[in-house]
């Protein structure tokens, strides 16, 4: 744990120093010059199966290195016959672009399950999920591919298969 603490002190401390920069006076930017949105949708719809998910993102450009938002995301799957699940939460997103083509990023989700299991015996569970992602991805404009870890991932519990995670952020 000492390890990640470190990390993290570490990584919080590099993003802090790149938010002391202003390019421009405050005076000649707008607030909403700054502000991007973005996020994601998906939709899949099958013989028995329907999944609808939708997570806007909204950020604020601070400088040319960092930027910082929040998020929502919220989602529906139905197997007929087998289980129904619903989700919703909030994240918290710091980004940092230490060179044009790299976009580094911490994202904080806190996320609500609700699991319905439509067997015999009609089992409900809900429960709350953590995540702590620290990704790294390539960056062109407005897009960014990349990879996540989620360093809070427990075996056990989370609800993601595995810790590390692909991802496409893309912002307007």
């Amino acid at each position: 744990m000492l390890q990640w603490s470190t990390l993290l002190f570490a990584f919080f401390f590099v993003v802090s120093s790149f938010g002391q920069k202003q390019d421009l006076p405050e005076s000649e930017v707008e607030f909403w010059d700054r502000v991007q949105f973005g996020g994601g949708a998906g939709l899949a719809i099958g013989s028995e199966f329907t999944s609808v998910s939708l997570s806007p993102q909204a950020i604020y450009t601070f400088n040319k290195y960092v930027a910082g938002g929040l998020g929502l995301n919220a989602g529906y799957i139905r197997e007929r016959n087998f289980y129904e699940a619903q989700n919703y939460g909030v994240s918290i997103i710091g980004l940092v672009s230490p060179f044009p083509a790299v976009q580094l990023s911490a994202e904080l989700n806190q996320t609500n399950y609700t699991f319905k299991y439509e067997d015999r015996m009609r089992f409900r569970e809900q429960f709350w999920d953590t995540a702590l992602l620290l990704g790294a991805g390539y960056s062109n404009g407005s897009m960014t591919i990349g990879l996540q870890y989620d360093v809070l991932y427990d075996y056990d519990r989370s609800i993601n298969g595995s810790p590390l995670m692909p991802f496409i952020r893309v912002f307007f």
